[in-house]
């Protein structure tokens, strides 16, 4: 007996610290989703399958990776949500995904879900009675664009995930997170010049510099950079990737975006605009990109006009990026992570940079300099996107 007695206060503890390792080894399941849990440190997913999260991975790891180096090892569990058809996005509701121990949630949506949904759209204004022509045409592109990746919708979410790692941390434990509001960086305390630059931190997009080194005359100074809020952009299809800007999806060709004046914006011409900036007078099949010479005597096709909100949003995001580059390789990073902590406790980020030990407060000095290591910077052309093989041509 007295040996028993003895050994209890030990039998307890071992038997505390089993069934708290069980509980966090539990898996946890969501309706119509397939659980893939620890393929990313402090990241669950959530999807139809294994090949459905691979596109994800890399990218995913090396945005928290680098979300680390900035703000600390410990950073808050969240998930992934990436749906592949109605069901699924029908049946995802975000409180109860919280009630699991997630302090955030983000939701992305594969090409052949976006297709659907616009279909589905479609059908509701123009009814059942589709062509068969046409539902054999969409039927192919569904099978086709199954296998395909949609290289924005990866960028978009390494980089969302550093919104809603920030907005999360900044704003404590009672902040209520919503997917929706990911690229919201008014939801964040720091300003949203250094939101913005953490956030391509993370991804490593960076191609918003290239359209401020092809467009640099039309630049902000920098200093009403670092103190103004960052250009709206009004999403022009809804797609829980994150609010407007570069994640919308293209509006359609035709009479509200379907190809032959069908209604229901449905993409037209090569299907998925694989999430470019949508351009001034509407979208697919609306003639040829135009072509320009580059100083180096090289053409290179040109999109369309945007809209003046696109294009100060892009100039905005250029220069937030490169400013905060340029900080950080003339000081390290360490003075980064103080100046986040900084501008993280209410105070204007200006006020950091410009301390004598830092930049100083010679605004024409800090302007030159940055410019010019702005146009020395080398930034890769962008990858051309895979199109789908088939095509709606009506």
């Amino acid at each position: 007996m007295l040996r028993t007695t003895r050994f209890l206060p030990l039998v307890l503890i071992l038997t505390a610290a089993f069934s708290a390792n069980f509980a966090t080894a539990q898996t946890v399941s969501f309706k119509n989703f397939s659980s893939f849990q620890n393929i990313v440190p402090g990241v669950d997913f959530f999807a139809s399958n294994r090949q459905t999260v691979a596109p994800y991975e890399e990218a995913s790891a090396k945005a928290v990776a680098r979300l680390k180096e900035l703000l600390g090892e410990d950073l808050p569990m969240g998930a992934i949500f990436i749906c592949s058809n109605m069901a699924q996005r029908d049946s995802l509701y975000e409180p109860v995904v919280m009630k699991q121990g997630y302090s955030w949630v983000l939701i992305s949506t594969t090409p052949e879900m976006r297709v659907q949904e616009q279909l589905e759209r479609m059908k509701a204004q123009i009814g059942e009675n589709i062509p068969d022509e046409m539902k054999q045409r969409i039927d192919e592109m569904l099978r086709e664009m199954g296998s395909n990746v949609d290289p924005e919708a990866v960028d978009n979410m390494s980089r969302n995930i550093a919104f809603a790692i920030l907005q999360i941390m900044m704003n404590g434990d009672n902040f209520q997170f919503r997917a929706s509001r990911a690229d919201d960086v008014g939801k964040s305390p720091l300003q949203d010049w250094l939101d913005v630059a953490i956030g391509a931190y993370a991804s490593g997009d960076r191609s918003s510099v290239r359209y401020l080194q092809e467009n640099f005359d039309m630049a902000f100074p920098v200093e009403d950079v670092l103190f103004m809020s960052r250009p709206f952009v009004a999403s022009a299809i809804t797609d829980q990737r994150g609010g407007g800007g570069r994640g919308g999806m293209p509006p359609g060709g035709g009479e509200g975006g379907f190809p032959g004046g069908f209604p229901g914006g449905f993409p037209g011409g090569e299907m998925m605009g694989q999430g470019m900036p949508k351009t001034r007078g509407g979208g697919g099949g609306q003639g040829e990109p135009k072509t320009k010479t580059r100083p180096d005597g090289e053409e290179r096709q040109e999109q369309r006009e945007l809209s003046k909100d696109e294009q100060d949003r892009l100039l905005f995001d250029g220069q937030a990026i490169t400013f905060f580059d340029f900080f950080m390789e003339k000081f390290g990073i360490e003075k980064i992570r103080e100046l986040i902590s900084f501008a993280g406790e209410g105070n204007e980020s200006w006020d950091f940079v410009v301390r004598p030990d830092l930049l100083g407060r010679d605004f024409s000095k800090i302007e030159v300099e940055l410019n010019e290591w702005i146009m020395r910077q080398s930034i890769p052309e962008p990858k051309p996107k895979s199109k789908p093989k088939a095509k709606m041509q009506l």
